[in-house]
């Protein structure tokens, strides 16, 4: 993973931030590992579902319809 790859997040639950500190303490892991190990079980799931290919093709088409918003 490249160093200082950074997103700023709106949980939309109180509870939610709650759970995941308390998973960080309970795991003894910093908050960002219990995310990133989170994310990637998530997008795991997503491949064996044949969801991935549909997910990589929206963001290619989102791509090039980016770059043809910026031309025009």
């Amino acid at each position: 993973m490249a160093k200082g790859t950074r997103i700023t997040v709106d949980l939309g639950s109180e509870e939610l931030l709650k759970a995941v500190k308390f998973a960080s303490v309970e795991q003894n892991k910093p908050i960002r590992e219990i995310i990133i190990e989170a994310l990637e079980q998530w997008l795991g799931g997503k491949k064996s579902s044949g969801q991935q290919q549909d997910y990589l093709a929206m963001m290619k088409a989102l791509d090039a319809y980016r770059k043809t918003a910026e031309k025009g």
